[in-house]
């Protein structure tokens, strides 16, 4: 399928006004600023890995895992319940997952890590008297690393796609709202497997990331993606503050399957509004020869604790994100996603959120979800 030169349009024009507007609301955010808002732990693979050496042989820290004294070996995890409804249809109870997620670290310079996830625990629907159960078990990580400096880490195994910033730790654990957005689930493979470089610089008060990757080998383990792609190359940079105040990002990934080609671009962008609001925003283009990969679509999503109204509402953040998703051949959508995000406790997160489709699919319509994480 060949890219509309209309949509392209359409959709670099999109990505340009997302970053224009988080270019003028950096320009408020150019003054030092207070210590950020918290927010959920990111699951990028460092889980425990510098929690202190322990006296006895195992050490337990709540949402960091198990210690195994100074071996360098770390086993943590999480699980997620879900209880969602669509529009009219019955409301759906799932133990979505329970994730291990295990770190060796033998050396400060060697690392592995893999997640191991075991899915269709339970689901049950209102409508009916039978519960549903189907493990099964796949990686949704697996990789070893060595890092030579900050600047340069060589990674080789299953990992996630480091295009745009969502899907580095996509986990219901680690984001904000209880639904995921259509960019992401729909625009690209959420993993690679095969061998990548990445390491940030420090220059002056300032931090830049790089990411080049690709997938050299066939994809071992692909039930986190339906349809993957036989080989892809592609690259990620940001530019931030050393704070975390604010980043920019560009992302270019070029997919190879069945003989045919797809190149998807992106820019994504993070901000701090003083020390409470948080603004993330991305947009992506995608046109090619793979059927299913020509869209374009953007969003942007914000969080804000709700404290100062009351103190009982600490650690209670509104969530909310504006979306809007292009694909070829299907009708535009909009999404409006709003909602509570509570987290008491370091290893608990409860999430509450409403989505609303304007000119919705068979697959994007309105949603009422909920959902409880614990981290191990």
């Amino acid at each position: 399928m060949r890219p509309r030169l209309s949509a392209l349009r359409r959709g670099l024009a999109g990505a340009l006004a997302v970053c224009a507007v988080a270019g003028s609301a950096l320009a408020q955010a150019a003054e030092p600023q207070a210590p950020a808002a918290p927010t959920p732990q990111n699951a990028a693979g460092t889980n425990g890995a510098h929690t202190p050496y322990s006296f006895v042989p195992l050490a337990y820290t709540p949402a960091r895992g198990v210690s195994f004294g100074n071996s360098g070996l770390t086993i943590g995890g999480f699980s997620t319940l879900e209880i969602e409804r669509e529009n009219d249809a019955p409301a759906d109870v799932a133990l979505d997952s329970l994730n291990f997620l295990v770190l060796y670290e033998p050396v400060d310079s060697l690392r592995f890590f893999g997640e191991l996830e075991i899915g269709d625990l339970l689901d049950w629907r209102s409508n009916s008297d039978d519960v549903h159960s189907d493990p099964n078990a796949f990686f949704e990580r697996l990789y070893a690393e060595y890092s030579a400096s900050d600047a340069l880490t060589l990674r080789f195994g299953k990992f996630q796609t480091p295009v745009g910033r969502w899907n580095l730790a996509p986990a219901e654990p680690f984001t904000w709202t209880a639904t995921a957005p259509a960019l992401v689930e729909e625009g690209f493979d959420e993993q690679q497997t095969g061998v990548a470089l990445h390491g940030s610089f420090y220059p002056e008060k300032r931090v830049v990331s790089y990411w080049l990757y690709g997938q050299v080998i066939d994809a071992f383990d692909g039930e986190s993606d339906d349809d993957p792609i036989d080989r892809s190359a592609g690259g990620r940079l940001e530019y931030g503050d050393v704070r975390g105040t604010w980043s920019f990002g560009a992302s270019l990934l070029g997919s190879r399957k069945d003989g045919g080609w797809t190149t998807t671009g992106g820019l994504d962008a993070k901000l701090r509004i003083g020390p409470r609001l948080e603004l993330s925003s991305e947009a992506l283009v995608s046109g090619g020869d793979i059927p299913g990969r020509d869209y374009w679509g953007a969003f942007v999503e914000a969080a804000y604790p709700l404290d100062q109204l009351s103190p009982r509402l600490a650690k209670l953040y509104a969530v909310g994100r504006v979306e809007h998703f292009d694909l070829a051949g299907a009708p535009a959508v909009e999404l409006v996603d709003f909602g509570l995000t509570w987290l008491p406790k370091e290893w608990l997160n409860l999430k509450v959120g409403y989505r609303a489709a304007i000119h919705d699919r068979a697959d994007l319509r309105d949603e009422l979800k909920l959902s409880l994480s614990v981290l191990y």
